[in-house]
């Protein structure tokens, strides 16, 4: 069944590409965590509603903020919008004054117009009229029809958003690392970080074995700290190292109990722990806080326990977007010599 819906996917691409066609395509537009809807009014609250439900997840930085942010358009702006990089052109209401549904009129095949209620809704292709593009079309006969679908589609389209903003954050954060930072690092320690042009080494303590850099407006802090031997097995010990960690370290922040939870996780292919939470400063006269994710893990090959922190402060503007752009600079750590050996 899923082997026959991404062929109907390739179909409407192929489609796509006759109709619009296929010349040079540059890079899409828009923000990492911003989805563009184009719709009618009369759909939108369905479509929202929908949506909602997909990309549900939330960051509390202390204030709860999505992952993506739904901007919602109307049909006649679509020229405008069909490059960002995260496009959705929806219709659920099929009367031909629904001024969404006379837009996949030109946009869709006669056989993809007319689906049934057997037929998925949703139909998903990639960097159609850009590079790096999720291109996304909903066409739904009804709401019935569309929520039918959900479970399988909220896989499909998360597993996308998920990998589209790795791939695009990847480019922006790394696009020019500080090398020689990184290769030394390597020799010095085994093991291996990205680290993006423009952060600032704060402190490298191959006494204390902590490696600490951070970067200016938002501020964000990223620490890598190990230890001999495998300190992770334990719920109880791993969340007495969490907690004590930006005393030990940081000396100027702490860990607020409020919205701290605390994961068994997979990193990268480490077993350990994953723990968020709210950090604060311990100065009551300079109130200072934001959102924090923090990593535990074993790595066998060199016998030693690492804990990766992350954190930012951005105080009265956004941090969602900040802080998965610091859990992608974590991820990119590798226990080795060099990178290109790993």
């Amino acid at each position: 069944m899923r082997f026959l819906y991404f062929i109907r996917l390739t179909f409407f691409f192929l489609f796509s590409l006759l109709a619009f066609g296929c010349g040079g395509k540059k890079d899409s537009i828009g923000m990492d965590d911003e989805i563009r809807v184009v719709c009618s009014k009369i759909d939108e609250p369905i479509i929202k509603e929908y949506l909602a439900t997909v990309f549900n997840d939330t960051l509390y930085t202390p204030a709860p903020e999505p992952l993506f942010k739904l901007i919602f358009s109307r049909p006649e702006h679509y020229q405008d919008l069909k490059k960002y990089a995260q496009i959705i052109i929806a219709s659920v209401d099929r009367n031909n004054s629904n001024p969404g549904y006379r837009l996949l009129h030109k946009l869709l095949p006669k056989n993809q117009l007319n689906n049934s209620q057997d037929d998925n809704p949703v139909l998903l292709t990639r960097d159609l009229h850009a590079n790096d593009q999720i291109y996304v079309v909903i066409n739904a006969s009804s709401e019935e029809h569309l929520f039918n679908y959900l479970d399988k589609n909220k896989k499909l389209l998360r597993s996308h958003y998920d990998e589209q903003f790795k791939l695009r954050g990847s480019r922006f954060l790394f696009d020019d690392n500080q090398t020689q930072v990184e290769e030394k690092i390597s020799q010095d320690y085994g093991w291996y970080l990205n680290i993006p042009w423009g952060w600032e080494i704060l402190r490298n303590d191959s006494q204390m074995n902590f490696f600490w850099m951070g970067s200016e407006y938002p501020y964000r802090w990223l620490s890598v700290k190990w230890n001999k031997g495998n300190s992770i097995d334990d719920q109880l010990s791993v969340g007495k190292q969490i907690w004590k960690f930006p005393i030990n370290n940081y000396k100027s922040i702490r860990f607020n109990e409020h919205r701290l939870k605390l994961d068994r996780i997979y990193f990268n292919d480490y077993k350990g722990w994953q723990c968020s939470g709210i950090w604060e400063s311990n100065d009551s006269l300079e109130a200072k806080g934001g959102p924090f994710y923090s990593y535990i893990f074993y790595d066998h090959h060199s016998d030693r326990t690492f804990h990766i922190n992350t954190l930012v402060h951005n105080p009265g503007k956004p941090k969602a977007l900040y802080i998965r752009q610091m859990r992608l600079i974590a991820k990119s750590f590798r226990s080795g010599f060099l990178k290109e050996n790993i």
